[in-house]
């Protein structure tokens, strides 16, 4: 996924598992500091839906569930 100008990917795991989004604008010993941090407490984060503690993933995802003899239309958007 792109990321805006101001923003770049680091990884607190080798071989680029666990993505963290920081600034750009970051010093490198600030960046060091803020990974050094995030490692710390990485398993504070959820890294898929499932690891969300107490939030049911069906409250993340929403499905529509269609008929197989119709086919999907693109409606187009209404002015209120």
């Amino acid at each position: 996924m792109e990321l805006p100008k101001h923003l770049k990917y680091i990884f607190l795991e080798e071989g680029e598992t666990q993505p963290a989004i920081i600034s750009n604008s970051l010093s490198p010993e600030n960046e060091e500091k803020l990974l050094s941090i995030l490692r710390k407490n990485k398993e504070a984060f959820g890294w898929i839906i499932e690891d969300l503690k107490g939030i049911s993933p069906a409250y993340c995802m929403h499905k529509i569930k269609m008929e197989d003899e119709y086919k999907p239309v693109v409606q187009p958007q209404r002015r209120l």
